[in-house]
């Protein structure tokens, strides 16, 4: 905790300002819709993701910082989205992909865009869910399907168990972001953005300390979109 506030106040962001409902500072409201069948749910859900899963078959990340990272492949000629720069589109990783089919509700954005106001509250929240997780899960090399809280794990586990106890502690799906970077030994990793009104938090399995996004040597490939589950973005 006392790392986590040391690294804001270093960068001159002073003391955290408490602003909105739940951590929320944008809080677009999406329209309200009958709840679906069982049924439509699923394949709703098949229909959103497997042109995913079809396009990221070309693109293989599943390692951790074991491998390197290849050519990043970009979506030929995609669709335009509101508030999407389609121009910075990119393809999820496949594996991704995969766990979305497996856990639709983990995929969900909810309110677009969202910031989260860096309370000393929301502040213990997040450096308790990192902690927890980083000691709990055994690290491990082997690759296979995103898991949420598994024994042992890569960094993919690492992350999707971050994010999805952050969002089981109220914070916004859309400011918890996946973001595929490249370490300066040149292998693939994964990590989770946590977007807030003081600047991106990285939470990161190789490390303990939570550290801003400027203060990593990674190279930033790409992330989960903030405004549409469907697409990545190019950093």
């Amino acid at each position: 905790m006392n790392g986590l506030r040391s690294t804001l106040r270093g960068a001159g962001l002073g003391q955290p300002t408490q602003l909105g409902d739940a951590g929320l500072i944008s809080q677009d409201r999406q329209p309200n819709c009958l709840p679906a069948s069982p049924h439509d749910r699923a394949m709703n859900d098949t229909r959103r993701y497997v042109p995913g899963l079809l396009l990221g078959v070309a693109t293989l990340l599943g390692a951790c910082a074991s491998r390197p990272v290849g050519d990043v492949g970009r979506t030929p000629q995609p669709t335009q989205r509101a508030g999407i720069d389609s121009s910075r589109l990119e393809l999820a990783p496949i594996d991704y992909t995969r766990f979305c089919l497996r856990h639709a509700g983990e995929c969900e954005l909810g309110v677009p865009d969202a910031l989260i106001a860096l309370t000393p509250d929301v502040e213990a929240e997040i450096e308790r869910i990192n902690q927890g997780v980083n000691a709990r899960i055994r690290p491990s090399k082997q690759i296979g399907d995103w898991r949420i809280d598994p024994a042992s794990g890569n960094c993919n586990d690492y992350v999707v168990t971050k994010r999805h106890e952050l969002m089981a502690s109220g914070l916004p799906a859309s400011a918890l972001l996946i973001a595929v970077v490249k370490t300066p030994a040149g292998e693939g990793h994964l990590v989770l953005l946590v977007r807030t009104n003081r600047g991106d938090l990285v939470l990161d399995n190789l490390t303990a300390d939570i550290r801003r996004r400027a203060d990593t040597r990674y190279a930033w490939l790409k992330r989960q979109s903030a405004r549409d589950a469907t697409y990545w973005e190019r950093m």
